[in-house]
């Protein structure tokens, strides 16, 4: 049988140990895809409706492009509101809130730990100035986006 020498064994040894740090390292730092999202926002005259897109992270930071498709119905003022939440396990807070008013993309990190998230995505509400129903202008927009882990 071959037997390996005392040199050729610590080299090798070596080498593996070089190998699992730099593999290690390296996929400490490596961004991680999440998810994807898509939608399109709900119109209503008697309230003000959100849509909810859940994810987990098991990165600290998680990175947000959106992207408003198409403004569908919309009044006087075009924004579309997308919130970052993270829960506690009890309660929902938003760590991050952004707002667009065209159709470029944006992208923005959150900074807020390991845990459950959600984006709640909605039309910047305008009131008729009425008492009764239509309380709100109708306003609807498809948007999509994507989460990465940085």
């Amino acid at each position: 049988m071959y037997k390996k020498s005392k040199p050729i064994k610590i080299i090798s040894s070596l080498f593996i140990l070089v190998l699992a740090l730099f593999i290690g390292t390296n996929s400490a730092f490596a961004s991680v895809h999440i998810t994807n999202f898509s939608g399109t926002t709900k119109e209503s005259t008697t309230s003000h409706p959100k849509n909810y897109h859940h994810f987990y992270s098991s990165k600290d930071t998680v990175n947000v492009k959106f992207k408003v498709d198409k403004f569908i119905k919309t009044h006087k003022n075009k924004r579309v509101y997308i919130e970052v939440q993270k829960s506690n396990g009890f309660f929902w807070s938003t760590k991050a809130t952004k707002s667009v008013t065209n159709t470029s993309q944006i992208s923005f990190n959150v900074n807020a730990g390991e845990g459950d998230y959600r984006l709640v995505i909605y039309d910047a509400v305008e009131r008729t100035g009425y008492d009764k129903p239509p309380l709100y202008y109708a306003k609807s927009s498809k948007y999509s986006g994507s989460v990465t882990g940085l």
